[in-house]
């Protein structure tokens, strides 16, 4: 039954967001962790006619780690490619070079989980919640600053001048990657501009949901300088001190949720996802827009949470302020 279940939500990745047909030339990339999910992305595949490409890669507990100069060549001959891996190879050399030579990325980060295409968040409308999305970005894009405050103590603000708003409206396309159902509009911030603090009070996914104590990230001139809180904090600093690049320690998206079936569960997806959150990252943001190159990028979640662009609120918790039609 479960089979079958993860195979309609299969289909979804293949017929809807990637719109693979006959002779689609489709390269699904897995690892050692996520070969259990291929089955039914090869059925999915299968029937809709698609040329199928497996290639099995040892994988990475790491978001944004590398990958081989074979995988990205074959990423680059591909027409779709569909990214089931444990670890987020959006924020990858090899991702961002197949997105420009024309390739629809579709990634699936934490894929190594048993129930991942039976999560909640694939029973999004897709195709009604496309318009949202894509006002969004392009509000961030027509903005010059951002400033996020909290009932919780966030209070930060950014220069955006200049960066180009991401609709990740799950449909796969030549300009940015899809994320199943990660839907989201995004970007990231110029950097050295952030100023202030952030209260995080809901997920670093990767990490923990915040259970118990929020976690206090301090921000100067683009960069985290202190990290303070309970364990989870702990267990934050611990995984940055460990990467050993100071460059993790960048402002390297800010990112609003759009997808109103996501709960925080402590996945990437569905967290990142939770309509009318906001996600802080430190990290990579070459991948997105920014300049920075560093040895992985992390999200931070906020929920409860205000966004101001140029000093006009666009959202304020689940309450969006933007004509979508």
């Amino acid at each position: 039954m479960d089979a079958l279940r993860k195979l309609v939500n299969a289909r979804k990745v293949v017929r809807l967001l990637g719109n693979a047909g006959r002779e689609t030339q489709v390269l699904v990339l897995y690892d050692l962790y996520t070969a259990h999910n291929v089955e039914v992305l090869a059925i999915a595949l299968s029937e809709v006619g698609a040329e199928v490409n497996l290639m099995q890669i040892e994988g990475s507990a790491r978001h944004g780690g590398q990958l081989s100069q074979i995988a990205a060549e074959a990423m680059k001959a591909s027409d779709l490619v569909i990214g089931l891996t444990r670890a987020n190879i959006a924020h990858t050399q090899a991702r961002q070079e197949a997105t420009g030579a024309g390739v629809g990325i579709i990634v699936l980060p934490e894929s190594h989980q048993s129930d991942f295409f039976l999560a909640e968040g694939w029973q999004a409308d897709f195709v009604a919640l496309r318009p949202c999305i894509e006002r969004l970005a392009g509000a961030l894009t027509e903005a010059a600053t951002a400033r996020v405050t909290s009932p919780h103590g966030t209070d930060v603000t950014m220069s955006i001048a200049g960066r180009c708003g991401r609709a990740l409206h799950g449909f796969a396309n030549a300009v940015d990657i899809s994320a199943g159902y990660c839907l989201e509009a995004s970007l990231a911030p110029v950097e050295g501009t952030a100023e202030g603090v952030i209260v995080v009070n809901a997920s670093i996914p990767g990490v923990a949901l915040i259970r118990e104590q929020p976690v206090r990230i301090h921000v100067e001139k683009g960069m985290a300088v202190a990290i303070e809180g309970g364990v989870e904090a702990r267990l934050f600093r611990d995984l940055l001190q460990s990467l050993g690049d100071p460059l993790v320690y960048n402002l390297g998206e800010l990112g609003i949720g759009m997808n109103p079936s996501c709960t925080l569960d402590g996945t990437m997806l569905s967290d990142e996802s939770v309509y009318g959150s906001i996600q802080l990252a430190l990290g990579t943001s070459a991948y997105i827009g920014g300049t920075v190159r560093a040895a992985a990028h992390y999200d931070t979640i906020l929920t409860e949470a205000t966004l101001e662009l140029d000093g006009r609120t666009v959202l304020r918790g689940t309450d969006l302020f933007l004509e979508c039609a």
